[in-house]
């Protein structure tokens, strides 16, 4: 775990996306139907608050239309210990063919206990939804624990939810595996009891191939879900995985080359503590240094001037594998000097610390 202690603060990040995709629906009871999707999203990421909003139009051979907007809004507590506090809510809104408007939203409190490659948390919700007729409470118990294994992101979890007087149990687990460009996320799970609802196995998985660092192509298996009451959007299921995502970026690709090029700057490790590490970086010339690492969430952090050439972040570095670059100047992000170079997930490359 990485604690930050009086640095600068973290910038915040913002990231849009546009989905076009082609595929075939079918829903239990009706004929099957090709349909064509286009789904905007952005999202905000800061050091403690994550907000994000989707939306889908969904267009059928018929010629009618489904339109849906989602957002989601989480806050996470700086680490204490292995301890971390996570609030979120989620909502969406939705219209098939110009008809009524349906609706759900949940709010949610958890508690993450985590470690550097496993973790476990526990947490409920409140909320209800509407489906254009009548509006029904919500309500949610749920438990899950996710393993990094090498580089592959494991969770499983086990959930108890009741929608009016409609209840259900389902036990459902994921895997994220990325390597290079190549990202594939498969969902399995099943539902073995309900009240007053179906029973079955649900599944969800798509592969997507990085074709420059803006523009993928996915291919998705063909899936399938199970009605409920409060429909829990892929959107809204991204912030939790935040922690989990963070490390398993850092466990990905081979090191390859060390950087010794001397025009680079240098990154030092200086003593911030009994066991652990702070950084410095030697700049010669440089006006502004920034990094962005694993223990950023990928956001740049600017460093302050100690003297000279020297900028120091002050931040605690605990024993363990980081990825990181740096920015002079607002330049382009180049591994330091004396680090080992790696092959990113998009083409690029960045540095492997080892602090020991």
């Amino acid at each position: 775990m990485w604690s930050l202690a009086a640095g600068a603060p973290l910038s915040a990040q913002v990231d849009a996306t546009i989905d076009v995709a082609l595929g075939a629906v079918r829903y239990q009871g009706f004929l099957g139907s090709a349909a064509g999707s286009f789904t905007p999203a952005v999202r905000y990421d800061g050091r403690v608050l994550s907000v994000a909003a989707q939306g889908n139009y969904l267009l059928y051979e018929s010629g009618r239309s489904l339109t849906q907007g989602a957002a989601a809004v989480a806050i996470v507590t700086p680490a204490v210990g292995a301890l971390r506090a996570e609030i979120s809510g989620f909502g969406g809104l939705s219209s098939y063919a110009g008809g009524p408007v349906a609706g759900y939203g949940l709010a949610r409190a958890r508690l993450h206990v985590a470690e550097r490659l496993r973790g476990v948390w526990l947490g409920g919700g409140l909320g209800g939804s509407y489906t254009g007729f009548s509006d029904a409470r919500a309500s949610e118990v749920a438990a899950g624990a996710w393993l990094l294994v090498a580089g592959t992101a494991l969770t499983a979890s086990v959930a108890y939810d009741r929608v009016a007087d409609t209840a259900y149990a389902d036990l459902s687990t994921t895997v994220r595996w990325r390597w290079s460009s190549v990202e594939v996320d498969a969902l399995i799970g099943v539902r073995p009891w309900s009240r007053r609802g179906d029973t079955g196995v649900f599944t969800d998985v798509a592969a997507r191939i990085w074709l420059t660092s803006t523009v993928a192509a996915q291919i998705g298996v063909p899936g399938r879900y199970i009605a409920a009451g409060v429909r829990i959007a892929p959107l809204a299921r991204r912030r939790p995985v935040r922690i989990l995502d963070e490390r398993l970026r850092s466990q990905l690709n081979l090191p390859t080359t060390s950087s010794g090029d001397r025009s680079l700057p240098a990154l030092l490790l200086e003593p911030a503590g009994v066991g652990a590490e702070g950084i410095t970086i030697v700049a010669p010339r440089a006006a502004r240094v920034e990094i962005a690492a694993d223990f950023t969430d990928w956001q740049p952090v600017a460093l302050a001037h100690v003297d000279g050439n020297r900028w120091h972040l002050n931040i605690v570095l605990t024993p363990g594998v980081y990825r990181l670059n740096v920015r002079l100047d607002g330049g382009k992000w180049i591994v330091p000097r004396g680090l080992t170079v790696q092959d990113d997930e998009f083409g690029g490359r960045i540095g492997l610390l080892v602090v020991q």
